[in-house]
Order: C-alpha cells, then sequence, then structure tokens
C-alpha cells in the first residue's frame, strides 16, 4: 500500500484528477450529440492519455530527483520508497501500452492521432531525460509542456470524434495552451532557487523571476479572452449562458490571484504558495469549459 502511495504521489494525482478535461474538450467541441461520445475509440483514446501523462509525470520525478529533494521532498521520496529500478520498469509498461494502443487506433484508421501521441511521448521522454533534456534548454522550457499536454490531446481528442477541424477550434486550442502556459508558468517560477542549485535552466533564470510572472499574467489573460471568444457561439439559452458568466468568472479569478504576486517584494515566495493551489486553478478553468460544450450537445 505504501509503494501504491508512492506510485500515485510521482504520477501527480492531485493535478490528474483534472485530466478528465483535457480529455474530454477534443470530443466535446467535434461531437454533435452525446451519441458521438459513446465509442470504444474513444474509451481508447482516453486510456492512451492517461497511461502517457502518467509515464510523463514519472520519468520528470525520475530524473528530478536531485532537485525535488530540495523542497519537494515528498515527490524525492516517493521515487525513493518506490525503488528507481521499479519505476524504471514501471516506465517501460506504460510506454509498451501506449504503443500498443496507439498501433490500434493506428489499425482503426487514426493516422493523425497515432502521430500527435508518438510525438507527445517523445516530447515527455526529451524534456525529462539526458541528454536532451529540454526543461533546461532556457526559454524553450515550457514549450514541450504546453504541446505535448495543452495542444495536441486537445486536437487528437477532436479527431477521434471528427477530422472536420474548424479555424474557431484551432483559436480555442491557442487559447486554452496560452492559458496553461501561464498558469504553468507560475510552477516555472516557484522552482527557481531549486532549479538554479541544481543547474536546471529555465525561462526563469534567462528572463528573470518577475518577468516570468509578468508573461505568466500576460499569456492567461490573452488565453482566457480567446478561450471566451471561441466559445462565445456555445450560449444560446440562459443556462450556457450561467455557465459561460461562471467561467469569465473562474478566468478572471485564476488572473487577479496569481498576478497579485507581482505586488509583493518577495516574488519567489509568494510563487511558492501560488504553486501550492495549481489544482485548483486547473480544476475551476478547466470545467466551466467542458460543463458548457457538454450542455451544448444537450
Amino acid at each position: 500500500m505504501d509503494q501504491i502511495r508512492s506510485f500515485l504521489e510521482i504520477s501527480r494525482w492531485r493535478i490528474q484528477l483534472v485530466s478528465l478535461a483535457t480529455i474530454l474538450l477534443g470530443p466535446l467541441y467535434a461531437a454533435g450529440s452525446l451519441g458521438d461520445l459513446l465509442t470504444w475509440d474513444l474509451f481508447l483514446f482516453a486510456v492512451l492519455f492517461i497511461f502517457s501523462i502518467t509515464f510523463a509525470c514519472n520519468i520528470n520525478c525520475y530524473h528530478d530527483l536531485k532537485v525535488d529533494s530540495l523542497r519537494k521532498k515528498n515527490l524525492a521520496h516517493a521515487v525513493l520508497n518506490l525503488g528507481r529500478k521499479k519505476l524504471r520498469k514501471i516506465m517501460l509498461i506504460e510506454s509498451i501500452v501506449v504503443f500498443l494502443l496507439v498501433f490500434i487506433l493506428f489499425l482503426r484508421g487514426y493516422i493523425a492521432v497515432t502521430v500527435i501521441t508518438l510525438f507527445g511521448w517523445i516530447l515527455s521522454y526529451t524534456y525529462s531525460s539526458p541528454p536532451i533534456r529540454l526543461k533546461t534548454r532556457g526559454v524553450l522550457s515550457p514549450i514541450p509542456v504546453n504541446i505535448g499536454v495543452y495542444v495536441l490531446p486537445i486536437l487528437a481528442g477532436h479527431l477521434i470524434i471528427s477530422s472536420d477541424v474548424s479555424l474557431i477550434f484551432l483559436l480555442f486550442i491557442l487559447g486554452y495552451a496560452l492559458l496553461n502556459l501561464g498558469i504553468n508558468l507560475v510552477n516555472v517560477a516557484e522552482d527557481h532557487r531549486e532549479d538554479k542549485k541544481c543547474g536546471i535552466k529555465t525561462i526563469s533564470h534567462v528572463v528573470g523571476i518577475k518577468n516570468t510572472m509578468v508573461l505568466s499574467s500576460l499569456t492567461i489573460i490573452l488565453g482566457s479572452i480567446i478561450i471566451l471568444f471561441s466559445l462565445y457561439s456555445m450560449v444560446n439559452n440562459l443556462t450556457s449562458g450561467f455557465v459561460y458568466t461562471v467561467m469569465l468568472i473562474c478566468l478572471l479569478t485564476a488572473f487577479l490571484d496569481i498576478t497579485s504576486v507581482l505586488k509583493h517584494k518577495n516574488i519567489e515566495r509568494k510563487t511558492k504558495e501560488k504553486g501550492a493551489r495549481l489544482p485548483l486553478y486547473f480544476v475551476s478553468t478547466r470545467y466551466p469549459m467542458v460543463v458548457l460544450l457538454l450542455i451544448n450537445l444537450l
């Protein structure tokens, strides 16, 4: 049981609780009715996403053992408790499952989805693993996470339901990616000191922690505006209007809360406080989108 808890810890189960939104947003946007979502192909895609994101979390913790031991001791302890050798075996199994599911979807004709998924796996591997270790590449460090977690899965989920990708949907993906980039930059900023001690060079070390949070605020507000614009057509009754208003309030609240960091002298300390709220930011900003898209199908 203790090792199961360790595995859940390094799989970032708290943040993965919001993975359902990432799985559903693309299909919900593409679907014409609820019946379109009740397919085995979408189920396979959901399982594929869960194994892919779990692998990405596991390999990141595996290679970040040193830096996590400085502050995120729960992650470092979980890796050591589980054992690095066992973790390597687990990641191998996860990769095999990913490749097997990709092959099944390939046989079922989802060529674009298989290419997208394989590219996502490569990004997750090269982001954390030496010698490439993209997370240490300065201004490039946020890009793999943003593309691999907030662009590719949304697009792939849409393609499971429909290959007809509209311009407004691509605009939605852009907004979603910018929003989550801004939220994730909080995580980058809060690890500023620990990453520096371990020789990890992120965007925070290139532009400075304050400018990183300025960029965070800008991308959150820009992403929110684009999302609100791209989903406005979904508002066609009182219920959807209410959910749209809730979504607007949640986006604005997340923006104001994160931006408030810039008012303090000790920005690094405040980013560590906000970093603990990442799951809350993800839940409050994503699920109103899911509900709005779901209502649109009823």
